[in-house]
């Protein structure tokens, strides 16, 4: 028996399109809300409506309009100021908690609009996951190249540094090249900061040629799992490659993973390692 009709709210690159699919052909009927200047155009296969930030009566009436319940917040976006919210009258309404949200790092942001969206307007927020359960990350090494004993020693690093960032709700990923943590992420995001790393003096990063560092995206200890978990694909593969970086480690049901075939195929293609660690117990 087919679940009910499942509402996304999409932000930017595939994942959005990856889990309408998922639940399309699981017999559910998709009703995606796409942002303006962020969603890929392709998510206008489904059903769909675009809004502009601040049409909240907008985007909760389609929803209401097609029966959604189960509601899938999938995709990065880029978080906006007061000066590009044009807000409708219940956007007006909601506005001052909107600006103490604004104030706060995105797991908090996260966190208080999908409290505002399931207790106020009762939609169920679920995780991507849920739906395409193939986005996420195994255990285990999933390429061919194996890490260095060097590498074994910036990951180390690695997770002392985004576990740290974590706590402070700062961002879920840094890199790390020959111990030291050379670029943090934060609102840029990591393909952004990949593009920063391959800037640096030489001296810092490794080569194509002789590669070092590693990116390591950890999901932050006290954010919702249902939005915004870590996550690759192959455009980080190549991000990090050009970088001159050694490989990329996220963890076991800790990140979701974009065609995971294409994304271990391209790292293996690059000579890079993906590494997923077990989850902490």
């Amino acid at each position: 028996m087919p679940k009910g009709p499942l509402g996304i709210f999409a932000g930017q690159g595939p994942l959005p399109l990856t889990v309408a699919r998922a639940a399309r052909d699981e017999g559910r009927d998709v009703f995606i809300i796409a942002l303006k200047g962020e969603t890929d155009p392709s998510v206008e296969e489904f059903p769909h409506r675009w809004v502009k930030w601040g049409e909240l009566a907008n985007t909760l009436n389609f929803y209401k309009d097609n029966n959604v319940h189960d509601l899938v917040l999938i995709g990065p976006v880029a978080r906006p100021s007061l000066s590009d919210i044009r807000p409708d009258w219940m956007a007006i309404k909601f506005l001052p908690r909107l600006i103490k949200l604004l104030r706060q790092g995105d797991d908090g942001l996260l966190s208080g609009l999908v409290n505002y969206m399931e207790d106020e307007h009762g939609l169920r927020i679920v995780p991507a996951e849920a739906v395409n359960t193939d986005l996420l990350a195994p255990a285990g090494l999933l390429t061919n190249r194996k890490l260095s004993e060097q590498d074994e020693a910036d990951l180390t690093r690695a997770i002392e540094v985004v576990e740290t960032m974590g706590r402070l709700d700062i961002g879920q990923g840094a890199v790390v090249c020959r111990g030291i943590a050379i670029a943090l992420e934060a609102s840029e995001g990591t393909d952004n900061m990949l593009l920063r790393v391959g800037t640096l003096d030489s001296a810092l990063r490794g080569s194509t040629t002789e590669r070092a560092g590693l990116l390591l995206k950890l999901p932050k200890p006290e954010q919702d799992r249902r939005v915004d978990l870590p996550t690759i694909g192959a455009t980080t593969i190549e991000n990090a490659a050009a970088a001159g970086l050694a490989g990329v480690v996220v963890q076991e049901g800790g990140a979701l993973i974009v065609d995971l075939k294409n994304t271990v195929h391209r790292a293996n293609k690059l000579g890079l390692f993906v590494l997923s660690l077990a989850k902490p117990e």
